[in-house]
């Protein structure tokens, strides 16, 4: 018996993938709209110049698009992804990193900054690094109020937000403002280890 296995034609899933960028590129652009509180498929579909059918058919629902819109923009920050710190050490290079990045896509981290969808994009972006921050920190072993102020910390200073304010407000070039919140980071480090210590040391004469 003769299996027919079915043709996949090149041009054709290279007129798709420009197709499914082209709607990418219009839900990204939406992140410039000021107050946007959610993407618009029917604005997508009017910018890449396809029915808002076509839209629905690679992104059939509002998660499918923000999922699709926050890996789009992790991709842009870094082309080759960053590492994620396994230990608090590594913690501000990972700081470093997300500023050097940071340093050719000004607009469009404004453009999330200032979009209501902007938030939930950063949101879905920044989970898997929180959570490498939060078992960072953890290993520490200060106490959990002290460890979740720092993991709070931290991933403030390890985001876009506050290189805007760091660049915007207090003049600072992003690279300046990305030594800064590595120096503040590790002086967090320092000192949830040093409460960690001291908490040690009672725990020993108990």
């Amino acid at each position: 018996m003769t299996v027919t296995r079915p043709y996949r034609s090149p041009a054709r899933k290279a007129r798709s993938q420009q197709t499914r960028r082209a709607i990418v590129d219009a839900f990204i652009a939406q992140l410039g709209d000021p107050g946007r509180a959610t993407l618009s498929p029917a604005a997508a579909a009017r910018a890449a110049g396809v029915s808002i059918r076509t839209v629905h058919h690679y992104f059939p629902d509002a998660e499918a698009q923000l999922a699709a819109v926050a890996a789009e923009v992790e991709t842009r920050l870094f082309p080759r992804p960053a590492p994620l710190p396994r230990t608090p050490a590594e913690l501000p290079d990972l700081v470093t990193a997300v500023y050097r990045a940071a340093e050719g896509q000004l607009p469009l981290l404004r453009a999330m900054v200032n979009s209501g969808v902007g938030t939930e994009v950063r949101r879905r972006r920044r989970a898997q690094r929180l959570q490498a921050i939060q078992h960072a920190l953890a290993g520490i072993g200060a106490s959990e109020a002290k460890t979740r102020r720092g993991v709070a910390v931290v991933s403030m200073l390890a985001s876009a937000d506050a290189g805007l304010v760091l660049a915007d407000q207090y003049g600072l070039t992003l690279a300046e403002a990305g030594a800064a919140c590595a120096e503040a980071t590790r002086a967090i480090i320092a000192d949830l280890t040093a409460q960690a210590a001291r908490e040690a040391r009672q725990e020993g004469r108990r």
